[in-house]
Parts: C-alpha cells; sequence; structure tokens
C-alpha cells in the first residue's frame, strides 16, 4: 500500500507519514461477517461473529473482542519492539487485558492490562521497560485521550509497579 503523508503541498516543514489499514468487511448473513485485512504484503481472513446469547452463531470473534485484544496485543508488541530494541533479558511476557463497559451507555469506561514478566532485571528496568512499551503503543495511546487505562506490572512473580493514564 501506499503511504500517504500529510502536510504535502501546503507550506510544512517536515510532512509526517500516515498509515493506512485496510479491513475490507462483508455482510454474510444473521450476524456474521468475513473480513480481509491488507498490509503492504499479504492479507489475512477474518471471521466476525456475535454469541449466540446476542442473536449470533458464535462462528467468528464478537467485535468487542477483536477491540480488547487488538489493544492488548499491540502493547504486547511494544513490549517486544523495546525489549529486542534495548536488548533487555526478559524470558517471558504474558498479559491478561480487561475492558470494563457501560452497557447502557454503549461505552468502554476503562482498560486494565496485567503484564507479567520475568527475567534477570531489577524492578526499575521492568517499569521502564513497562512506560517505554505503553509510549509506543499506538491503541494505548489513542485510548488514552478516552478512557482510564492502568498496566499493572508484576516481575518473577511480584508486583513492581503500576502505570495510570487519565484522559
Amino acid at each position: 500500500m501506499a503511504q500517504e503523508t500529510k502536510g504535502v503541498g501546503t507550506g510544512l516543514s517536515a510532512p509526517s507519514p500516515i498509515g493506512t489499514i485496510r479491513v475490507d468487511i462483508t455482510y454474510q448473513g444473521q450476524k456474521a461477517f468475513g473480513a480481509v485485512l491488507k498490509n503492504e504484503d499479504r492479507s489475512f481472513e477474518l471471521q466476525i461473529d456475535e454469541p449466540t446469547t446476542r442473536g449470533g452463531q458464535s462462528t467468528g470473534v464478537w467485535p468487542l473482542g477483536y477491540f480488547v485484544t487488538g489493544a492488548a496485543s499491540c502493547l504486547a508488541m511494544q513490549y517486544v519492539n523495546v525489549i529486542r530494541d534495548e536488548g533487555i533479558p526478559i524470558e517471558s511476557i504474558k498479559m491478561l487485558a480487561r475492558a470494563h463497559n457501560d452497557r447502557e451507555a454503549k461505552i468502554f469506561t476503562d482498560m486494565i492490562f496485567q503484564v507479567s514478566l520475568t527475567g534477570p532485571v531489577t524492578p526499575a528496568q521492568a517499569e521502564a521497560l513497562a512506560r517505554a512499551a505503553s509510549d509506543r503503543c499506538y491503541v494505548e495511546n489513542t485510548l488514552a485521550k478516552a478512557i482510564p487505562l492502568t498496566t499493572e506490572v508484576e516481575l518473577n512473580g511480584a508486583k513492581v509497579a503500576t502505570l495510570s493514564r487519565e484522559p
């Protein structure tokens, strides 16, 4: 896909690169959709549906499940990127993500990420890793403008930090 730029022809000194993510969605009946997620070199097929309790057939992940999975996986990927870029000796990463919602207002009210790290690092290094991953995460940076976000960091079984972001 071509990369777009912001500010081209507007006299701005340095255009900012704008990335694009494309998803083509096709209705398949009842509450099911097929989706094709495309990037520069390939595409991925996804199945979307609602649970049977909400009138679907449970043939795929429900939309809010993709939303929370996307947020958690974006943050988890940034942990991997920071570990790789800075040579941090982390042996394992696990994450549990919870997103609370108000069903009447139809909004998410907050999101909590519980990150468990193992490795021969200090609590201060684990906290610095968490802050760097948080700073790099597109989804977290976007959500932080709308809802409270909390990241609880555990290192080798002991809680070492809690990061909070408020809109």
